[in-house]
């Protein structure tokens, strides 16, 4: 997956996020714009898997540990540390992106081909067990999770609000 290009970009910027003198809020940022980016990117599209997803947040809280100077022994909370470093987790920055481009797909023309291919359905048999989990089923966990529904990707303003975990204010 993703995490070994994201351990790379963590070494090669590692003189800057592992120094001592500089600020944590600045790490965040570098490590942000540059680590978490690269960590993530296409991820609008996948379906994780928890095991996919738990990787991620392992290899953060261990990048994150890192950065801050701390180890398991300190008895500090991931959480907190990246609320030192004002980062968002991974695994919100995964759901904003799916629901990110979920809201720009649903508001396609229904005549485009995106929402053809989207809609298709796929004939054959059905082998044993449970399918694997589609990506549909994640924006769906996600919309839950938000309380946000399909009709709400329509508006713009609704649905970015949402999610960012906003809710919109009446004027």
């Amino acid at each position: 997956m993703r995490v070994k290009c994201a351990w790379g970009k963590f070494r090669e910027l590692s003189p800057i996020l592992t120094v001592r003198g500089m600020s944590l809020k600045m790490k965040g940022k570098i490590y942000g714009a540059c680590v978490q980016s690269v960590m993530v990117y296409g991820s609008e599209t996948w379906a994780l898997k928890v095991s996919d997803m738990q990787q991620l947040e392992r290899t953060e809280r261990m990048m994150v540990r890192w950065m801050c100077g701390v180890t398991l022994k300190h008895r500090l909370r991931s959480q907190d540390l990246m609320e030192r470093l004002d980062i968002v987790g991974v695994a919100e920055r995964v759901s904003r992106g799916r629901l990110r481009w979920f809201g720009h797909v649903e508001r396609k023309n229904a005549d485009d081909w995106v929402t053809k291919c989207r809609d298709l359905v796929v004939e054959g048999g059905k082998s044993r067990g449970r399918n694997r989990k589609t990506w549909l089923e994640c924006v769906e966990g996600d919309m839950f999770k938000l309380g946000l529904s399909r009709v709400d990707a329509q508006d713009r303003v609704v649905w970015k609000s949402g999610v960012l975990g906003k809710r919109p204010t009446c004027a």
